[in-house]
């Protein structure tokens, strides 16, 4: 709880790059006390240090790479204002669970490790800078190690009833702009062409592609257009988010709101596109169920037994499973009601979530 406060009680905001460079340090020192090589690492002027540390520094491949981000959504004072607190068997404030305590039951799990398995295994921790502004600074440094690793745990807080997340959807955001012609609506409307009647036509024919067996979703969750009622809307944007379980779907669905893209919507009314986000889906593959059941026998094997969901947003877990790695997420500790002023860790699961990591090093 001390090192916990000292991660929690200071800013870390993804934009206030002094602090979670500040916190990139603090790990440095953690990892460095137990014979990990760490070294900051630049991921250029608009985020912080990430934070880079093995037990073999002259690895070329890593049997597993341990993964949790440094930065919070809380603007500058909210650490001031709700510092580390505790009540009963939940402790409370800014970024305590999401991902705080994931961040350091990595240092724990290692600290704790046996010997044997710290000689045998090579082990890669990546801290990241901007998760909470979607790894725009450091993905591409994630999926590197991860191309050079057999397995990826990510310490997101474990769900609020304990469950980890062994598969994620990916995610992709379009924007289709529509331009047509203004025109009076009243006393000349065949002299406009309506880019709203267009862009409307074409959210009702993407939002079409989703497939609810499949579990795949389109979700044209914004339509902007037109100036006044009484105007012919000259221009009108959608804005599409879409999810899917696994690479093949995102194919299909991608062909096909670009085909739709591609068609006349309403007379004289034209149409661009742009794929403005991607992520890769983090898929329950077989090699990623092996791990799974490693995860859950080292669970029993500490006393406890715990279960698995699949869940519908991304995290910088589905970055790493681009690689084609198994990738588990939810490692760390217990908590919920993230990115609020409610935010907490169940200390309850803090110690046997440690164990937990520290046992699964011995059966892999």
């Amino acid at each position: 709880m001390k090192d916990l406060a000292e991660l929690v009680n200071k800013d870390r905001g993804t934009a206030n790059i002094a602090g979670v460079t500040e916190a990139a340090k603090i790990m440095k020192g953690h990892l460095e006390s137990i014979g990990f090589k760490a070294d900051l690492v630049d991921l250029g002027p608009n985020a912080g240090n990430g934070l880079f540390a093995t037990n073999k520094p002259n690895a070329d491949h890593y049997d597993v790479l341990f993964n949790a981000h440094l930065d919070t959504v809380f603007p500058d004072g909210t650490a001031a204002a709700r510092p580390l607190t505790v009540k009963g068997d939940r402790a409370y404030g800014p970024g305590c669970s999401d991902c705080k305590s994931g961040v350091l039951a990595i240092y724990y799990a290692l600290k704790a490790a046996r010997p044997e398995d710290l000689e045998r295994l090579s082990i890669a921790v990546a801290l990241n800078p901007d998760e909470e502004t979607g790894s725009k600074a450091s993905s591409a440094w994630l999926k590197g190690i991860a191309a050079k690793s057999s397995r990826a745990l990510v310490f997101e807080a474990a769900r609020a009833g304990g469950q980890l997340v062994r598969s994620r959807k990916g995610s992709t955001n379009y924007i289709v702009t529509f331009h047509g012609k203004a025109s009076h609506a009243g006393n000349a409307p065949y002299k406009g062409a309506n880019a709203n009647i267009a862009a409307m036509r074409f959210a009702l024919a993407a939002a079409g592609l989703a497939d609810v067996d499949k579990g795949t979703t389109v979700n044209p969750g914004v339509i902007e257009g037109g100036s006044a009622p009484n105007v012919i809307s000259e221009k009108c944007v959608v804005k599409l988010d879409t999810r899917y379980w696994n690479n093949e779907d995102d194919k299909y669905l991608d062909d096909g709101i670009n085909k739709l893209a591609a068609a006349v919507w309403a007379p004289g009314v034209t149409q661009t596109i742009e794929r403005v986000s991607h992520s890769n889906a983090m898929p329950l593959s077989d090699a990623t169920k092996e791990l799974v059941a490693q995860i859950t026998e080292a669970a029993k094997l500490e006393g406890f037994d715990i279960d698995w969901v699949d869940a519908g947003g991304a995290s910088d877990g589905n970055h790493m499973a681009e690689a084609g790695l198994p990738v588990i997420d939810g490692c760390g500790p217990a908590g919920g009601e993230f990115h609020c002023d409610r935010e907490f860790l169940r200390l309850d699961t803090v110690e046997e979530r440690i164990r937990m990591i520290t046992r699964f090093l011995s059966l892999i």
